[in-house]
């Protein structure tokens, strides 16, 4: 039943037209293999398959899920390596669990110092694409500027025309001043971008042997965790730019607090990553998450939690769940 749960609350998932993941000449081809092999390489999830099946379907056209989960595996062979973490990262993807406990290690090593460039890179080409959108706007103004003078000379302009072309030299000339401090403002915002990369890029090395890469590590690799040991979990993934989870709970699933066997959370909805903390000299630690309720038919997120709970480890390993107010 869990491989299919995903379909009640998933309609939203499919968007309604499952043929747009496999065309009809696909189906017909019946490459599973290497359909296989790109889901696997690509990190997705195993119900990638399900999703190929049924377009095939509506095409009347069979699957053949043993082709498709050697490929996979294949594809997860090349994805679930430090390396192969390292491209996904610096793809700007963001990873939902699919290597396992056993090679998860090895391909986070590759995937946090990966993303962490992604992300930097993209905010200097956010800073450089707001500093061409300034000068882009001033140039717009002295052109109007340039235009309007034009107008204003011309001896066959109409009195309406002229009328017309004051009002646009008028207002171009307030604008500019302000475009132009847009312009410096977005200059330096670039200079910092482009500094902040450079520094991403040459403590690369260093920075995977930081607490930092470590803390984030232990982080994702207990979230990875609890969403296999626990049946409610569909999957974790981390947040873009901040590497904190969030995981998806699935539909009418319960999180239930493991000693007091209070209810902490119903599904649909996302738990949304809060803190860690951790006990040194024991291996306990536990991550708190906010709950975020999503409606069943459309799957839209609530803005605001409805609660939370904790998630507690020992050495590493799932040890169960504790409810917000039970603490």
């Amino acid at each position: 039943m869990r491989n299919w749960s995903w379909l009640v609350f998933g309609g939203v998932l499919l968007g309604g037209c499952a043929s747009s993941v496999m065309s009809e000449k696909e189906c017909l081809a019946g490459d599973w293999y290497g359909a296989g092999f790109s889901d696997g390489a690509a990190g997705k999830l195993e119900r990638a398959f399900e999703e190929r099946a049924l377009a095939c379907h509506e095409h009347d056209v069979g699957a053949d899920e043993r082709a498709y989960r050697e490929g996979r595996l294949a594809g997860l062979d090349r994805l679930c390596t430090e390396p192969g973490g390292y491209d996904y990262g610096r793809a700007g993807e963001s990873y939902l669990g699919v290597c396992g406990r056993d090679r998860e290690e090895a391909f986070l090593a590759g995937y946090l110092p990966g993303q962490r460039i992604y992300v930097a890179e993209a905010a200097r080409n956010a800073a450089r694409s707001a500093y061409d959108s300034a000068v882009s706007r001033a140039d717009g103004y002295r052109d109007d500027i340039r235009r309007a003078r034009e107008k204003l000379r011309d001896p066959e302009a109409s009195e309406k025309q002229l009328k017309r072309a004051r009002k646009d030299l008028d207002y171009a000339r307030d604008r500019l001043p302000d475009a132009q401090r847009d312009i410096d403002a977005a200059l330096y915002e670039l200079g910092r971008a482009d500094e902040a990369l450079d520094q991403t890029l040459s403590s690369s090395a260093g920075w995977v042997q930081s607490r930092e890469f470590a803390g984030l590590h232990a982080m994702l690799t207990e979230a990875h965790e609890f969403a296999r040991a626990h049946p409610a979990i569909d999957y974790c993934t981390d947040d873009f730019g901040g590497f904190y989870p969030r995981c998806e709970i699935l539909y009418s699933a319960r999180l239930v607090d493991s000693e007091t066997g209070a209810v902490c959370a119903v599904g649909p909805g996302e738990a949304r990553f809060l803190r860690r903390s951790f006990t040194r000299g024991e291996g306990r630690s536990r991550q708190v998450f906010e709950f975020f309720p999503a409606d069943p038919d459309n799957g839209r997120v609530a803005r605001r939690p409805s609660g939370g709970f904790d998630v507690l480890f020992a050495n590493g390993d799932y040890d169960g769940v504790a409810c917000a107010a039970a603490l």
